[in-house]
């Protein structure tokens, strides 16, 4: 573990909130869907509008911690983040939560964005993969339990209540930052914020290596999505289950995640960032393809999802630190718009996953897993081509 402990805690503090908000809301959308008496298309948009607005945030995010440093944009995002709890709570309908949901992950995805491009500012490229990868371990503790906290709130106070819970939560990161974090940027006065945009992303878009991780990183966040978007529905329409069994389900997924997060720390100094990337995403498919015949095969369990989910996710845990790490390192000059990019790519690509699994029949599980084992697909092919064809040239 690094030395100072707190200031990793830290990065996991700011970073972590955007996935909280995300996976605590899953077990109750079933609740808000009969409570407002909309459809699950519809009650769907709470969690994918609110992952296009964590999307596009990230755009502004990066170049304006290149720009104005990284203290101040962290502060306003997370300002942002405790508005939106707060509305969701007050909503009276679900129009205002979807708003709500909105300016909430818009605040959130500053810490996304910020803390990783805090790594880089104080890391080296292979240190960075490491440092990121303890921080996921941090981090992945707080969705494990969401689902399970919201469950339980919800049967208790109300799903109201939930928002209240991720309202405390921003009030702590916002102090925490503000007394704990001393800025770590070059401030680069005197550069027009439209320009550092119009400049750093086209150079990012060019750059075959940025894709290649890019590409891994978000199809592997598309399976994740493809989990939390779809499953809710399948539990309960498919397998017959109270909402709160998904809560125990999906921290089995989450598990499997902290655990990959965990060797990855300790492994990838021994085999390099590229090699890790491309054995684990191959497994990942391998694992996805058994999921769909263990379904064929007419297992009617959650197990048969959730159990070899759980094993992709290991997967992914192993090589998304690794994703991040190489894809905020290949300009170390412009690593603030480096990382706002990757995750506007992620997040665009995961509430398109989240939408299209909210829209899928949920009276069989079949659907579900060939959505989660396409995105395991397009993980390891847009990674291995883009790879190989960077080798090439």
């Amino acid at each position: 573990m690094p030395k100072n402990i707190k200031f990793v805690a830290l990065l996991a503090l700011m970073s972590g909130l955007a996935p909280i908000s995300i996976h605590i809301l899953l077990p109750i959308l079933p609740e808000i869907e009969k409570e407002f008496m909309r459809s699950s298309g519809i009650t769907q948009l709470s969690l994918s509008l609110g992952l296009f607005a964590m999307a596009f945030s990230t755009i502004a995010y990066g170049p304006a911690a290149d720009r104005f440093g990284r203290k101040p944009v962290l502060l306003t995002g997370l300002s942002i983040f405790v508005v939106g709890s707060l509305l969701c709570f007050w909503s009276p309908n679900i129009e205002i939560l979807i708003l709500g949901r909105v300016i909430q992950a818009a605040g959130g995805a500053a810490g996304m964005v910020i803390s990783r491009a805090i790594v880089r500012d104080v890391y080296s490229r292979e240190q960075s993969a490491q440092i990121i990868g303890y921080m996921m371990s941090i981090i992945i503790l707080a969705p494990i339990f969401a689902p399970i906290v919201g469950a339980f709130i919800t049967k208790l106070y109300g799903w109201q209540t939930v928002f209240i819970c991720t309202t405390l939560i921003g009030i702590i990161a916002l102090i925490s930052t503000f007394l704990g974090y001393r800025e770590t940027a070059t401030i680069k006065t005197g550069v027009n914020f439209y320009n550092e945009i119009t400049i750093a992303f086209p150079v990012l878009i060019k750059d075959t290596n940025f894709l290649a991780y890019t590409g891994y990183a978000s199809f592997g966040v598309g399976m994740f999505m493809g989990f939390a978007g779809g499953m809710p529905f399948v539990m309960v329409d498919y397998y017959k289950r109270p909402p709160s069994d998904f809560g125990f389900f999906i921290m089995l997924i989450m598990t499997g995640f902290l655990i990959g997060t965990f060797f990855s720390t300790k492994i990838t100094p021994l085999v390099g960032i590229d090699k890790m990337i491309g054995l684990a995403s191959f497994t990942s498919l391998l694992i996805g393809l058994s999921m769909i015949v263990i379904i064929l095969m007419g297992f009617k369990t959650p197990w048969a999802i959730f159990g070899p989910g759980a094993l992709m996710a290991a997967c992914h845990g192993l090589s998304m630190p690794n994703a991040q790490a190489g894809g905020v390192s290949v300009k170390p000059s412009i690593a603030g718009s480096a990382s706002g990019l990757l995750i506007f790519i992620q997040m665009s690509v995961g509430a398109c996953f989240a939408q299209l699994a909210g829209m899928l029949p949920s009276n069989s599980a079949l659907p579900i897993s060939i959505l989660i084992c396409s995105a395991a697909f397009l993980a390891f092919g847009s990674f291995t081509y883009l790879i190989k064809r960077k080798q090439n040239t």
